[in-house]
């Protein structure tokens, strides 16, 4: 912060100072350079009469003095003279927050807050000057999101996209699920580390993704032929930005993901994934995201399979569901994990896919020999009334059955979880138009 917040050339305040003294008129750059010089005037010899007498009396005894050591020696008190871009470029910034100090005495999220605003000024003066003006501002950032509060790690992607509608390039690098803004996906990338070892020496290799929009507009209109030449960059963000939130967004951060659709499957497999040796999913960075549905489901997948994070999707077949699109969505996402589209007669488990031929809890009723008993239990120990609370009432039954002595897990999602924290990432789900 203490560099930051001091008026050089490179720092975010002294790119505000620089586009502020770029902007002073001639005729005000004048004026305040004449009273400058007459301040020199009145500090230096070059004043005459005007300068301070006392300034000049000191100077004439100096000489006097200096005459004892060395006859014919001038000796002149000179004091230099600031320039506008002198003085912009030395100010301090004080904060009063019931304390008056200076900024790198305060707290490290006050001092990141006023970097931000800095930024902020700075986006809102530049925008606002006369267009045609050629800028090369790049803005680098690691973790914008040290010491803010979820509200201000919000306001910095706002402030960030306005700097950048302006011309202006911003790289940031960020573990906020906040930050990332799936609407411009196609402007993440996601970067990954892996250590190779050969005997006793360690390679590190680095490698990093990124997700193109014409591929992402091609895969859809190839799919879809209906939506051929239709496809716009604006609308393809309205479509993919439609599945997110910051709690999905957690899946970019993920080593590897299991998709479900809905909140009963992401609050009872981690637990159950808890109860299994060597299967708890945050040790392996594992991300659970719900989908809000299956209709979202295969959004989900593509954004993430693209970006080389291994999936794995489990869902419901809704076998003997009357809606057609319910069905036709689950025939879909076997396809795109590579299986056939015919509806499971049994749990199918496979290297990169999990179906349940009904439901979840129809199918697992088989499985947990007091399930009606406990249901009822969390009934009233939740208050739920007796059609609703799905989700509570099975992560209630997965802490009852986990808490047993031996843990008790249904086969079923042993098998799931098992499968899942060992899934890996295969190819591209993305078809091309000469597919």
């Amino acid at each position: 912060m203490t560099e930051e917040s001091k008026g050089t050339k490179s720092s975010p305040f002294g790119k505000l100072l620089s586009a502020i003294v770029k902007s002073v008129t001639e005729e005000k750059k004048t004026k305040i350079e004449q009273m400058l010089l007459d301040v020199s005037k009145q500090m230096n010899r070059s004043g005459g009469t005007e300068r301070v007498p006392l300034i000049a009396e000191t100077e004439k005894e100096l000489n006097k003095l200096l005459g004892d050591f060395f006859v014919g020696c001038d000796l002149e008190i000179e004091f230099e003279t600031p320039t506008l871009e002198v003085i912009l470029s030395t100010p301090k910034i004080f904060v009063d927050d019931g304390f008056r100090n200076s900024v790198e005495n305060k707290g490290h999220g006050l001092q990141r807050a006023i970097i931000f605003t800095i930024l902020r000024r700075y986006a809102d003066f530049m925008t606002s000057t006369a267009e045609g003006e050629k800028r090369n501002l790049i803005l680098a950032v690691e973790e914008p999101e040290l010491y803010m509060h979820p509200q201000a790690q919000r306001t910095i992607r706002t402030v960030f996209r306005k700097i950048v509608s302006g011309g202006d390039q911003i790289v940031f690098s960020t573990h906020s699920s906040l930050l990332v803004d799936v609407a411009y996906f196609d402007e993440i990338i996601r970067m990954e580390s892996k250590v190779e070892k050969t005997g006793s020496t360690k390679q590190v290799e680095s490698m990093a993704w990124q997700l193109p929009m014409k591929k992402f507009i091609v895969d859809l209109e190839t799919r879809i032929p209906k939506l051929k030449g239709k496809v716009t960059d604006a609308s393809l963000r309205d479509r993919y930005s439609h599945v997110y939130n910051p709690r999905r967004n957690e899946g970019f951060f993920a080593s590897k993901i299991i998709l479900v659709e809905g909140l009963t499957e992401e609050y009872s497999l981690p637990i159950y994934a808890d109860a299994i040796p060597e299967c708890s999913f945050d040790p392996h960075g594992i991300s659970v995201v719900e989908c809000g549905g299956k209709g979202s489901m295969d959004r989900l997948f593509r954004i993430f399979n693209e970006l080389h994070i291994p999936c794995y999707i489990v869902f419901d077949y809704d076998e003997g569901n009357s809606d057609k699109n319910i069905t036709d969505k689950s025939k879909e996402l076997l396809v795109l994990a590579g299986e056939s589209y015919e509806p499971p007669a049994t749990l199918l488990v496979a290297e990169g896919i999990a179906c349940f031929p009904k439901k979840w809890e129809v199918d697992l009723k088989t499985e947990i020999s007091d399930i009606e008993t406990l249901t009822k239990e969390a009934r009233k120990q939740l208050g739920l009334s007796d059609e609703s609370g799905k989700p509570l009432i099975a992560r209630y039954i997965a802490r009852k059955l986990t808490s047993q002595n031996p843990p008790y897990v249904p086969q079923s999602i042993k098998i799931i979880v098992e499968k899942a924290v060992k899934v890996t990432w295969k190819k591209s789900c993305l078809v091309s138009s000469a597919a």
